[in-house]
């Protein structure tokens, strides 16, 4: 039942939405929340031991998710944080690799990704941010744009927010350049 909704909703976004005119956003996606996206299949199981680990040692929360999963996430509408959710989250996101080619996942969930208010998908961020996405968009731009998937844009113009959007925004061009620079970037497998 769970293939055949994620299978649904895979082909609902897929007709309703359009190519975006260039990788660049999706790249920036991969380089800032899943830069192992072409190597597993839906789970990571390096970001789980290390989060694992961070927790039990450090007592410090942090996310192992892939774009996989955060797109099942998003399409189940299931933000529970719990062990169980977590492990149908895993199942899903291997299912989901399975389904719908990996090319098209990083862009199915940009357009479907939660950015802030009134941001729910790429189309309301480049209306709410004023740009024409038939244009180049500027590395800049992009990771101004991805930052908002891990800080969304609060609706009064919260000034920490825009400190955190701004620091990420910053942390994703590092990546995105050190990313870069490796021999070849591809964005999926």
């Amino acid at each position: 039942m769970l293939k055949e909704r994620l299978l649904l909703e895979y082909k609902k976004i897929k007709t309703q939405t359009k190519p975006l005119p260039n990788q660049t956003l999706e790249k920036f996606l991969i380089s800032g929340e899943d830069h192992r996206f072409r190597y597993h299949l839906g789970f990571d199981i390096v970001a789980i031991l290390r989060a694992i680990k961070n927790s039990l040692i450090y007592q410090k929360v942090e996310g192992a998710s892939t774009i996989e999963q955060q797109l099942v996430r998003v399409l189940t509408n299931d933000f529970e944080k719990k062990l169980k959710r977590k492990i149908k989250e895993i199942f899903l996101a291997t299912t989901l690799s399975e389904l719908v080619p990996r090319k098209d996942i990083p862009t199915i969930y940009l357009y479907v990704a939660y950015y802030g208010a009134g941001m729910q998908g790429i189309d309301q961020v480049f209306n709410k941010l004023g740009i024409d996405p038939s244009q180049v968009i500027s590395n800049e731009t992009c990771a101004e744009i991805i930052a908002r998937i891990k800080y969304p844009e609060s609706q009064n113009n919260n000034l920490r927010r825009r400190y955190q959007i701004e620091m990420r925004k910053n942390h994703l061009l590092s990546l995105y350049d050190k990313h870069s620079s490796y021999k070849q970037f591809k964005i999926y497998g």
